[in-house]
């Protein structure tokens, strides 16, 4: 009677840890259809409303409250979601097929049903003392989960999914012995992200019970728990609950248990293979039968002895490449003509048991080697025991990489489909249930179907969530409650983690477990409770703090950027690829990038970083690209800290990274993965800079040794390094308070590197001053100033300052008399200017100035000297453009407020609108210019299947290439890399290639030449195809 008592006099708390059992050990049973979609209305769906009917009784009757720390924000959440939901049904669902509104308002609602449940728990916690009973009943669910898992394993028990449509109608399943366990739930992911959440909670609390019985039994739970994770064989929840686990640990302080976490989790993988296979086969190689044509992906092939083909009768096929699919059978292929190692075209995505099959997601395929020429293949339907049929056709076999299906259907199908949805309406997006059933993003789901609204309403409910649980956590003295929130904390980062790659947050038994420990965390530290705590402001501090401020600038970076991870490699790229392919990844080959530069550029960083990428990357374009613009966020993240330092204000310091972000006159840097030893230069100097500021500032040797190896660093992956020094001597110099004597020792550490690396860089026989990177000594000084004023241009206003640039140095150039003249005007201009400057300035937007000044000359030492600019030389120098640029709006402003604020507001407003127009407008032309010059390159590989013959690889050939491509108006094409180019394609060291601007030069070579030699024509489409010019074409006119 006194258990009957409790419960009733906690009821609603009784009815939270029924509600913990019940959704995630019930099967999804369907009671009701939904006409549109397999998706159907099951008994935890009218308990869950029974609950909200109990919830709403008791709200009504004042025994709750509707007041929680995430009301607000849940709320808001809520009604973009509805307002989405109604936008789309109104206006974006007309528009598209294969949406439905019943569905889209049931998946609103299903939204509500999910978080509803926070409510619940939270006005259900009335007493410190409940958490451990919520401790006893998730051990013991996770106990239950797992044996029923083991019983479908090796007894046989039946397993409910929901992973299509005829599964979901509730028809038990016995799994094979290859099958993916998926317990009590619908499928086997959502079994692993709920391990993800709960596991870490009981590993957490682990830690507090004292009593051996307790411990024994919690540990049984995390130990079956993490067998169940494995038998999932699901790789991203294994990775993420690791990455938990290991948060926990180091938030407990437990760092030993670490390494015998990873001890635990290798045992594991040995006792279940099946997963380490999974993580083997998510990228492999395979031969793929590519048209030499279009370069279009056939399908993967196997070679097989005529002997597999006994039996069967093959059907002749005379077609082209484009009737394949409409193709019937012409005639019997004699099985004599059947060669020794016959190409088959296997089945696509044809399956191998539970394990995931190999899936068609090539990583760059026109860079894929060839391995042979092919103009016979064969087919069989469905694994046909009796028939095939054998094609005829121009193709090319090829070694490529390609990730499995399940990335597969993510990178080409699903997240691009989500994406879409987001672009209908950025704000809204196109409403619940606009997208596939499955996303394998929550997070490009929720941008999909609600816009950048709905996703910021969304990690609003975490980050107040966060700030309650960071302000109340150090108060709370019950180590299990204490724990019990870590371990809560620990799961939710490992749910977020997978999100990324699971719709974690709408499968149900995940979404509901979750967001009712959310209401029974935060509802146990509102009894923990002391003072008031606003939220409003503290939410206002976070999202406005320095971390939030580097946030946003890594979203502004993305959002500018994203695009341009499908762009593919130009010129320099292949040469970069070909000495990898040459230099094989070991410790002689590092050794020897130190030592050996063999007349080319000393950067051996660079050469490194090229390597590691290529071993575990390989071709993949887009990873190459993430990289430079992730290189180029934490450079604009770094010039934002050490601007706070320079100007003294944070406003200011905010709009200073973001006027650099947004700059067009650097994009060559950012573009061009051959320039990202530029970015890294860029960062290792501004690192080193904000280091040494740090030592100023706290006084810890720490930072200075960060300085004086981010100096290091910088020297290795390019010469532009060598200016680190100067320019943080020139920083401490304006802005330090030691005199030069008693800071004389410091700089000479800053010194230091230099002279080893200069000897080092010598002995390596590396490129110093000659070809297009030499100098004249007669026309320096010129070049000098005109080429300051050239980078000075394209900071400012980007691309299109190069064609009047280009103008005025022909000028000069040309009439050294008038450069004489216009340089010395243009020195008298600059001295009177700060004359007249220094009279209406502070004294510290004096030392901003001057600090900018010779920032902008001393970044652009080593190339102000030659005879050109080029936009990559300008990427470091632009932070003192940038500096320059605010100190300038900021007295424009304070001039213009003598006509009001208002006016001046306004006048600032309409002057940055200008600004960031011509520099987004450029920055779109830019990326137009290295797409097309990506796709002239990639349109070059294809067309180079056409001439490949097996024969290169035993003759000596030469081929000429006339009228390459060199640019596509900001992007380079190819200056050089098509004899790289053609190597990476056919990996053969007989194979000579020259270019030449001129045909009849390259035909009347050909004609005389004692090798065999091929002359190409590139088309004048500019599209990178070429056609193959005959010798006797000189004689046809007359040459």
């Amino acid at each position: 009677m006194k258990v009957i008592k409790w419960i009733w006099n906690n009821f609603l708390f009784s009815f939270t840890i029924f509600l913990l059992a019940f959704i995630p050990l019930y099967p999804k049973l369907p009671l009701l259809d939904v006409v549109n979609t397999w998706v159907y209305v099951r008994a935890e769906d009218f308990i869950v409303a029974f609950a909200v009917l109990i919830w709403v009784i008791m709200l009504l009757l004042k025994k709750i409250t509707l007041k929680t720390p995430l009301t607000l924000p849940i709320l808001v959440f809520w009604i973009i979601g509805g307002l989405a939901t109604l936008h789309g049904v109104l206006l974006i669902f007309p528009t598209i097929s294969d949406v439905f509104s019943n569905v889209a308002f049931l998946s609103f609602l299903r939204r509500v049903e999910y978080i509803f449940l926070f409510f619940i728990a939270f006005a259900s916690i009335k007493n410190k003392n409940y958490t451990p009973y919520v401790i006893y009943a998730l051990a013991s669910i996770l106990i239950a989960i797992a044996l029923y898992g083991f019983g479908q394993k090796f007894l046989g028990f039946p397993a409910y999914l929901t992973m299509n449509e005829e599964f979901a109608k509730g028809i038990p399943i016995q799994l094979s012995q290859l099958s993916r366990v998926p317990s009590t739930f619908a499928g086997h992911y959502d079994l692993a992200a709920y391990l993800v959440l709960v596991v870490p909670i009981l590993t957490s609390v682990f830690f507090v019970f004292k009593n051996w019985i307790t411990r024994v039994f919690l540990l049984t739970a995390i130990v079956l728990g993490f067998a169940l994770i494995v038998m999932t064989v699901s790789r991203v929840s294994f990775v993420v609950l690791l990455l938990s686990m290991v948060m926990l640990l180091f938030l407990q302080k437990k760092r030993l248990l670490i390494l015998i976490l990873f001890i635990i989790t290798f045992l594991f993988l040995s006792f279940f293979p099946s997963l380490s296979s999974r993580f083997g086969n998510t990228l492999k190689q395979v031969n793929v039968l590519v048209d030499s044509k279009t370069g279009a992906a056939l399908g993967e092939i196997k070679e097989v002895k005529p002997e597999y083909f006994k039996n069967k009768i093959i059907q002749r096929q005379f077609v082209s490449q484009e009737e394949v699919k409409q193709a019937t059978g012409s005639a019997i292929f004699p099985f004599a003509l059947i060669p020794d190692n016959a190409i088959l075209l296997v089945e696509p995505n044809e399956p191998t048991g539970e394990d995931l099959p190999q899936g068609t997601g090539y990583i760059n395929l026109p860079l894929s080697p060839v391995l042979r020429r092919s103009s016979l293949y064969f087919t069989e339907e469905n694994n046909a025991t009796d028939s095939a049929q054998a094609f005829y056709a121009d193709n090319v076999v090829k070694r490529a990489y390609a990730y499995d299906l399940s990335f597969t259907t993510r990178f080409q199908g699903e997240w691009p489909k989500t994406i879409n949805a987001f672009k209908r309406n950025i704000f809204l997006g196109s409403g619940y249930a606009s997208v596939t059933l499955a996303v394998d993003n929550n997070y490009l789901r929720i941008l999909g179907e609600s816009g950048l609204l709905g996703i910021i309403a969304f990690f609003s409910i975490f980050l107040i969530a966060g700030i309650y649980i960071q302000k109340i956590l150090p108060k709370v003295d019950s180590p299990i409650s204490y724990n019990f929130t870590l371990g809560f904390v620990a799961g939710t980062f490992g749910l977020a983690l997978n999100a990324i790659f699971i719709d974690v947050f709408e499968a149900s038994k995940v979404a509901f477990t979750y967001w009712l420990l959310m209401g029974i965390t935060l509802g146990t530290l509102t009894l923990y409770k002391t003072l008031s705590i606003d939220l409003f402001r503290e939410f206002k501090n976070v999202v406005t703090s320095t971390y939030a401020i580097i946030i946003y600038l890594l979203i502004l970076t993305g959002a500018l950027y994203f695009s341009a991870s499908s762009y593919y490699f130009t010129g320099d790229d292949f040469t970069w690829f070909r000495w990898v392919e040459n230099s094989k990844l070991n410790i002689s080959t590092l050794v020897n990038n130190f030592m050996e530069s063999n007349g080319f550029f000393y950067r051996p960083g660079t050469k490194i970083y090229f390597s590691l990428m290529y071993s575990v990357f390989w071709l993949n374009q887009a990873v190459y690209h993430f990289v430079s613009f992730f290189l180029h966020f934490v450079v604009t993240a770094l010039i934002f800290l050490i601007s706070k330092r320079i100007l003294k204000n944070y406003l200011l310091s905010i709009i200073a990274a973001v006027i650099f972000v947004v700059l067009s006159g650097y994009q060559e840097a950012v573009f061009w993965i051959s320039s990202t030893g530029f970015l890294f230069n860029a960062f290792f100097a501004l690192l080193s800079m904000l280091s040494f500021i740090y030592w100023r500032e706290k006084g810890k040797k720490f930072y200075l040794v960060v300085s004086i190896a981010s100096i290091i660093c910088g020297f290795l992956f390019h010469e532009l390094g060598v200016v680190t020094p100067l320019l943080i001597i020139l920083y401490d110099r304006i802005f330090g308070e030691s005199t030069f004597m008693e800071s004389k020792k410091i700089y000479l550490r800053l010194l230091s590197p230099l002279a080893p690396y200069l000897v080092l860089r010598f002995a390596a026989e590396s490129h110093w001053f000659n070809g297009d990177y030499s100098y004249n000594l007669l026309k320096l000084p010129f070049n000098f100033i005109g080429n300051s004023i050239g980078y000075i241009g394209l900071s400012v206003l980007g691309p299109l300052s190069l064609p009047i640039y280009e103008v005025f140095r022909s000028l000069t150039r040309t009439h050294m008399i008038l450069a004489s003249i216009l340089s010395i005007i243009i020195i008298f201009i600059a001295i009177s200017g700060w004359q007249m400057l220094v009279k209406k300035i502070t004294a510290q937007e004096k030392k901003v100035i001057i600090f900018a000044f010779l920032f902008f000359v001393i970044s652009l030492l080593p190339f102000l000297g030659l005879g050109n600019i080029t936009s990559r030389y300008s990427y470091l120098s632009s932070f003192g453009i940038v500096l320059l640029l605010i100190i300038l709006v900021k007295n424009i402003y304070t001039i213009l407020l003598a006509n009001g604020r208002n006016i001046a507001l306004a006048s600032i407003t309409m002057i940055s609108i200008l600004f960031f127009s011509i520099h987004l407008f450029q920055l779109q032309k830019v990326h137009s210019d290295w797409y097309h010059a990506g796709s002239i390159s990639k349109r070059f590989l294809v067309s180079l299947n056409q001439v490949y013959t097996e024969t290169y690889r035993q003759e000596l050939v030469q081929f000429f290439f006339v009228d390459p491509p060199i640019r596509y108006g900001e992007a380079w094409v190819f200056p050089v890399g098509i004899e790289d180019a053609l190597w990476l394609t056919f990996r053969n060291n007989n194979i000579a290639v020259n270019s030449r601007e001129s045909l009849i030069p390259a035909l009347n070579y050909a004609l005389t030449a004692t090798t065999k030699t091929r002359v190409f024509q590139f088309n004048k489409k500019g599209d990178g195809g070429f056609k193959e010019i005959n010798p006797a074409y000189l004689k046809e006119i007359g040459k």
